[in-house]
């Protein structure tokens, strides 16, 4: 049994006959209604409906809340039902116990798309389940959709609607879909400070009447969508889901998380949202079947997307995919060297002409070994002149072979080389990274090491990681396995694009 709520097709129109666009009157909606608006400012209710109040959706926002004439200086209507015209999209926050009436007062009305953001169905004991089916048994004879229960909301970037705080909505291609709300939150959030510009974020819950063939099929057809990305816990219909993901895997990236493949995270799935999750090695071959990129957890999801972001960026069918090395530390550029190839990437192999123009920006290089891919340099050697640094990775960069360039920086040797001058420096060898990104059309990448080994070394980290992150937009990294799982996916997206 792949689920513990026994759902029925209920509904007068089937999921397979259903607009596959449908979901558009939620993310577009013009006239939205929050049922259970609640007049206490320290109520969710009330947050989720300041916040649409306050920001940019230019929709018409309609409150309903059968105790409350007004709610922020907004009218207020004692039922959906009273609501005048029509209505695309409705958010139910009412209590678990009037929720199966409104949804039956949406279906009256014709509403399209029902969000239930109430808890307490599927996803508990006792009662919930029970609850849960009424749900779906109070959309028949009807052709209102529901999304939920237990749902934070949606994000859409282009029609300023959002649950969540300080998230911007400037659009990208990116569209999310998660059983998790709070995976929602974290991925919005840290995603938008990593770079990643979002379409679309859905939190979809317990999934007791749209389940994921559903969105699966809504990505495949909006076009606003270029990189769709799941959280995947459990599905009633394993098969439709594979047919659907095939589908959209042939025309866009898909990458799916899936919660539940151990058994604790099993159990605490059927915990979340009420749902069995099936067989973990019968997924993992229904994904790989099914042309998807597998995730292994968040920071590989925040990393991929990262990824796919600097991928986009870049030329198509440029000539090289082999990595740059460049760094101070012969033992770490070794074990880095070794590190990519094991990643599945390669060190690039510099053209004759590439490595002669690199000993004339280094003459001394056979004092220390001679210079070459890796660039293995002491760091008074590589750091000190911050402009000669930015000719070595524009130089080995123009190299054909280079797709990506990988800087790496002990801040523990910048430290105790620079000394008192070491953040004034460091700025400095910032700059010239900033302009030199700016003329090489490829990826690059900057490790910067040792940063949590005290007080100096911190302050460091933190200034780097403004100066080339936040400001330049550039891809920064504490250690090197994410940067290298990072690289691997730029190589992947870039290929596919090419």
């Amino acid at each position: 049994m792949e689920s513990t709520v026994v759902r029925k097709e209920s509904s007068e129109v089937s999921h397979a006959q259903r607009d596959p666009l449908l979901l558009d009157r939620a993310f577009k909606a013009r006239r939205m209604v929050i049922a259970g608006v609640s007049s206490d400012r320290g109520k969710w209710s009330n947050i989720m409906f300041r916040r649409l109040l306050d920001g940019p959706f230019d929709g018409e926002l309609i409150a309903v809340n059968p105790a409350r004439s007004e709610v922020e200086g907004q009218p207020c209507y004692a039922s959906l039902r009273d609501v005048p015209g029509e209505v695309d999209y409705v958010q139910l926050l009412v209590a678990r116990e009037h929720t199966v009436d409104a949804v039956r007062d949406c279906v009256a009305r014709k509403v399209p798309v029902v969000h239930v953001l109430s808890s307490g169905f599927g996803e508990v004991s006792g009662e919930g389940p029970g609850l849960q089916s009424a749900l779906v048994e109070a959309l028949a004879g009807g052709a209102s959709a529901l999304i939920g229960p237990n749902s934070l909301g949606l994000y859409s970037a282009g029609h300023g609607l959002c649950f969540s705080d300080g998230c911007h909505f400037d659009p990208g291609p990116v569209t999310f879909i998660s059983q998790s709300g709070a995976l929602c939150t974290d991925v919005l959030a840290q995603g938008q400070i990593r770079g990643v510009k979002f379409s679309k974020v859905l939190s979809v819950g317990n999934c007791a009447d749209l389940d994921w063939p559903d969105y699966v099929r809504y990505c495949r057809h909006d076009p606003e969508t270029g990189i769709a990305v799941f959280y995947i816990e459990s599905t009633s219909n394993g098969r439709a889901l594979y047919e659907e993901l095939k589908r959209l895997a042939r025309n866009k990236p898909v990458l799916v998380l899936k919660g539940g493949q151990t058994p604790a995270g099993a159990q605490a799935v059927v915990s979340h949202t009420g749902r069995m999750t099936g067989e973990h090695d019968v997924w993992q071959a229904m994904m790989r079947q099914a042309g998807v990129i597998e995730l292994t957890g968040l920071n590989d999801l925040l990393v991929t997307l990262q990824a796919w972001s600097s991928a986009e960026l870049q030329p198509r069918n440029r000539s090289g995919d082999g990595v740059m090395v460049i760094g101070c530390g012969g033992g770490v550029s070794v074990l880095i060297s070794d590190a990519l190839v094991v990643a599945g990437l390669s060190v690039a192999r510099l053209g004759p002409g590439t490595l002669s123009a690199l000993k004339q920006l280094e003459p001394a290089a056979k004092v220390f070994g001679g210079i070459d891919n890796p660039i293995e340099m002491p760091v008074d050697r590589l750091f000190a002149d911050p402009a000669k640094l930015a000719r070595l990775i524009e130089t080995s960069a123009a190299d054909p072979e280079v797709g990506m360039v990988l800087l790496h920086l002990n801040l523990i040797a910048f430290s105790d080389l620079f000394g008192d001058d070491n953040l004034a420096h460091l700025e400095a060898v910032c700059a010239a990274i900033r302009d030199v990104a700016g003329c090489v059309a490829k990826p690059l990448t900057v490790v910067l090491r040792n940063g949590d080994c005290g007080q100096t070394t911190g302050t460091l980290y933190r200034s780097a990681l403004t100066s080339l992150g936040s400001q330049a937009g550039l891809d920064v990294f504490s250690d090197l396995e994410p940067a290298l799982a990072w690289l691997g996916r730029v190589r992947t997206f870039t290929g596919c694009r090419s």
